[in-house]
């Protein structure tokens, strides 16, 4: 009877610590899983964002006239490698002259 009693209260003394980390690892499975789950759905309305923002760009520049066009390109890529800073094409650059600077007229 005591070893019997002995050898219950050893499993019982065993298991319990096993079962709350069980739930502990489950409960922070169910959190990484929400997470990646959150994370996943971001991503997707991001890339749903930028394909409208996209088809917009498409569309109002499909409405201007091929000389617009050209210009908005244009402008599209000098603002792009602004924003990025980087740099012209280092041919442009030696032999594309001095860059002025346009100044607006102030009252007087």
């Amino acid at each position: 009877m005591k070893t019997t009693s002995r050898l219950l209260a050893f499993l019982l003394i065993i298991l319990l610590p096993t079962t709350y980390s069980c739930k502990k690892w489950q409960n922070q499975y169910k959190r990484k899983r929400d997470a990646r789950e959150i994370a996943k759905k971001q991503k997707e309305k991001d890339e749903e964002a930028q394909a409208k923002y996209e088809e917009a760009i498409q569309r109002q520049a499909s409405i201007q006239s091929p000389k617009t066009r050209r210009e908005m390109k244009r402008r599209y890529k000098q603002a792009d490698r602004y924003n990025n800073h980087k740099k012209e094409f280092f041919l442009k650059r030696w032999f594309g002259g001095k860059k002025h600077r346009t100044t607006t007229i102030k009252p007087e």
